[in-house]
């Protein structure tokens, strides 16, 4: 099966890691192509391949991209561009990893959105990203993403 990652969101000033990225993606890409998938990390200029994936679409326009989706049979995103993107265009839904952010606020109902605990989600939701501290702790584990996925996968082809 070929999944698509999204597995970063925007670089913050100064190099301040942002809050929105869990530190597993390199565990999660080699789990999945154990498993025999096929990974297409999707991303911007300035972000680093996660080793495995077979192709890196980097800064693409956004056909490119909407194609991507629609060829792939599930697509995994951290809490930022592409999930809007899929909503705006009505493309398929797919499995949103959150951390300090809300997902009732922020998120879309159609897709399976991972949030491990609401005693991580930062205090007031409308405020800017520069100043909440980095939490590898407000992730859900690889573990369940891929559980989050197989159940997506199974749905799918039923």
């Amino acid at each position: 099966m070929k999944i698509c990652i999204a597995p970063y969101a925007a670089k913050l000033p100064n190099d301040i890691p942002n809050p929105k990225t869990p530190p597993w993606w390199p565990e999660l890409v080699a789990r999945l192509v154990q498993d025999g998938h096929e990974v297409i990390q999707l991303g911007c200029a300035g972000e680093p391949e996660i080793a495995g994936v077979s192709d890196f679409l980097k800064s693409r326009p956004y056909g490119e991209i909407e194609y991507a989706i629609n060829e792939a049979d599930a697509w995994i995103s951290v809490d930022s561009w592409l999930p809007h993107f899929c909503a705006t265009l009505r493309l398929k839904s797919g499995i949103v990893i959150w951390s300090q952010s809300n997902p009732r606020i922020w998120g879309y109902k159609h897709n399976i959105n991972l949030l491990k605990d609401h005693a991580f989600l930062r205090p007031y939701q409308y405020a800017h990203w520069f100043d909440v501290p980095y939490n590898p702790e407000a992730f859900v584990s690889p573990e369940v993403v891929i559980a989050a996925l197989y159940d997506k996968l199974a749905v799918a082809t039923a």
